[in-house]
């Protein structure tokens, strides 16, 4: 995962207006939960909610 976070990196938002960012391995990690169990956005929040075993 490293290789792809310097990839993204460099057009990651820094936070320097507004919200600060979620880390970006935390996002990747996410995401790829998300195309992993074939989640929509509202979906996978109520699994981080819900279940133990995809919690970070």
């Amino acid at each position: 995962m490293g290789d792809m976070v310097a990839v993204i990196e460099s057009h990651y938002p820094k936070g320097e207006n507004g919200r600060l960012p979620m880390p970006l391995e935390t996002l990747q990690r996410l995401s790829f939960m998300q195309q992993g169990f074939g989640h929509s956005d509202p979906a996978l929040e109520n699994a981080l909610y819900d279940h133990r075993a995809v919690r970070l």
